[in-house]
């Protein structure tokens, strides 16, 4: 699918990564799973999927395009300023709300936060593009995960309680 205007530059740094991947980690390790590692090669899958998702407003992209093999969470602001890792993270996480624990299945409501802990997603690539396309300023986090989580029938075992 071709976007509606040009993609938003490249807003990722060494610094917003290792703030994004701590923020991760901190929620993940409440939920026993592993620590999450970035990987060099799904950094530029991440930034690659988040030009892309910038080429069309708000998160009318979804997730169109995606490899079959990677799970994926996408975030979208529009603020001042390129939004740190953290919110996106948190936003993600306070979909736990959503997640019933005893039922153990997939969720539209809570997909975000699901992938966030699943257990055996491993290697994750972050990035983010941001500029003002428009009338306001805009951020797009993208991670992406593999092993890709939200498989039916491994709920029980990938997302656990804190």
């Amino acid at each position: 699918m071709t976007g509606t205007r040009p993609a938003l530059p490249d807003a990722t740094t060494p610094e917003f990564q290792a703030e994004a991947l701590a923020e991760a980690n901190a929620y993940r390790a409440k939920h026993h799973a592993p620590p999450l590692v970035l990987d060099a090669e799904l950094n530029a899958y991440a930034l690659e999927r988040a030009r892309s998702r910038s080429e069309q407003e708000r998160l009318a992209a979804g997730h169109t395009g995606l490899r079959a093999q990677t799970g994926e969470n996408i975030f979208w602001g529009g603020d001042a300023e390129a939004l740190p890792g953290s919110r996106a993270v948190k936003k993600w996480y306070d979909e736990i709300s959503a997640y019933d624990f005893a039922a153990a299945q997939f969720s539209s409501a809570a997909g975000h936060f699901t992938q966030l802990v699943w257990k055996a997603s491993t290697k994750v690539g972050i990035a983010r593009v941001a500029g003002q396309p428009g009338e306001y300023f805009e951020t797009y986090i993208v991670f992406v995960f593999e092993e890709r989580g939200n498989m039916e029938g491994a709920f029980a075992d990938n997302v656990l309680p804190a």
